[in-house]
């Protein structure tokens, strides 16, 4: 019974259970005695290894039927271009609420519930774009509900930044994105490896995407291409496994930025974690994945178009990620890093993909407008804190340094710590060597 509701895509709650034990009852025993309690199916849920869980993912509203023929005309459209995979790319936004951390905690059987605080409900949304052989990522580009964020103001920025009132990617600003950021970053990486400057974007269908004659370069030579609806969850690239990864190594750098400032109060550290340590991480975890990942990731949407063969063990269908969408490595990662933080909490690979998926969080707060002077009030300091000084700066790298040397730090980041010491020496001399008034010796 359960399989064939199941194979139709029917929910199957505790009320059809009950029913269904009660017909069985009555057809065997021939007697109508049985009242199928709520006691009874939590023991029959145990006994049996039942859970309910919430249907997620788009996969079974997904047309598989529109899949073969669109790979067929992907194909002869590649070949028709000539295009290699460095020449092919996708790109696909997701939300992220970036000081979101997991609420679980162990308490006693007799506390009903556990002191909380209230969810940090702040979203982005960034756009994810590669190409099909994982040697190019684009530069991510955020975006924020606030045109000019205070935090942001006269910083540099690893990533592209853009607003709109709901924090959501526009047509306006997918636009600005081709033109400005994505041909110019393509034919740049194109010439360097000697390639045409020909290339295709894949995208799927979501209003906030142009039309496909919009989205054309000026000299015709890198061009969009739509998939079709509702074939997202089985075949767009960004969606197998690129973003998923992306969201939880980022909030993995949350948590690991929590425990390096543990000796502050938690509600203090989310405080002063802004924008622009969200985009920081953001960039650096994106820049960290590997091609290889990345390519596995278009195995299928490509398997029609070039002679690699698609393994069925490469896709990772949405209905099964909460076990196979990271590998153990990382999940364990996250278990031990939330331990430090919540030493009585058990996070399971369910809460990890609940967390990661923001799933129940939908954004029900009404778009902020942008004030007069388009910045962030928000991004206040919370309180005025001593400036640290050159020479505890100085030996506060020197620390670093030592620490770097003694766990196999590559060069590149040696040389950082380097390069923002000699800056603090050099502030630190002009400081020393500052012309004095002549009242200055008179205090």
């Amino acid at each position: 019974m359960v399989f064939r509701r199941q194979k139709k895509n029917i929910p199957i709650d505790g009320t059809i259970l009950k029913n269904k034990a009660k017909y069985f009852y009555k057809k065997i025993y021939k007697k109508d005695d049985f009242s199928a309690s709520s006691g009874w199916l939590q023991k029959f849920k145990k006994r049996h290894g039942i859970r309910f869980i919430k249907i997620c993912g788009e996969k079974l509203s997904s047309q598989k039927e529109l899949v073969d023929p669109f790979l067929i005309k992907l194909a002869e459209k590649i070949k028709q271009l000539n295009l290699a995979p460095d020449q092919i790319y996708n790109a696909d936004e997701t939300g992220l609420y970036w000081k979101l951390i997991p609420d679980k905690t162990y308490v006693s059987n007799k506390e009903k519930n556990a002191p909380g605080r209230k969810v940090c409900k702040q979203r982005l949304t960034f756009l994810a774009c590669t190409n099909a052989s994982g040697d190019h990522k684009i530069r991510p580009l955020v975006i924020g509900k606030l045109k000019n964020p205070r935090c942001l103001k006269n910083k540099h920025i690893p990533v592209d930044y853009d607003s709109s009132k709901s924090a959501w990617m526009t047509c306006s600003i997918f636009k600005t994105w081709f033109d400005t950021k994505f041909i110019p970053q393509v034919r740049c990486y194109l010439e360097q490896k000697g390639l045409r400057k020909t290339a295709l974007l894949l995208l799927d269908n979501a209003p906030s995407h142009p039309p496909e004659d919009e989205l054309i370069s000026d000299d015709g030579q890198i061009i969009t291409m739509f998939m079709p609806p509702n074939v997202t969850a089985l075949i767009q690239p960004m969606d197998q496994n690129c973003i998923r990864i992306t969201k939880l190594k980022y909030r993995n750098l949350l948590l690991s930025h929590i425990i390096a400032n543990k000796a502050e109060d938690l509600e203090f550290i989310l405080k002063k974690f802004n924008l622009r340590n969200a985009v920081t991480n953001l960039s650096k975890v994106w820049e960290s994945l590997e091609p290889v990942m990345i390519a596995k990731c278009w195995k299928k949407i490509l398997s029609t178009s070039f002679d690699n063969e698609y393994d069925s063990e490469d896709e990772i269908p949405l209905i099964n990620l909460k076990s196979q969408m990271f590998s153990d490595q990382e999940m364990n990662i996250t278990k031990s890093l939330f331990q430090k933080i919540c030493p009585n909490a058990n996070l399971s690979s369910k809460d990890i993909y609940t967390w990661n998926e923001d799933v129940n969080l939908d954004d029900e707060t009404p778009a902020v407008e942008i004030e007069s002077d388009d910045t962030d009030v928000s991004e206040e300091v919370v309180e005025v804190q001593t400036k640290m000084s050159h020479s505890d700066g100085i030996k506060a790298i020197n620390d670093c340094l030592k620490y770097a040397l003694e766990n196999r730090a590559t060069n590149e980041e040696i040389s950082v710590l380097k390069n923002i010491r000699e800056r603090a020496v050099l502030e630190q001399s002009k400081q020393t060597f500052k012309e004095c008034k002549i009242t200055d010796f008179f205090k």
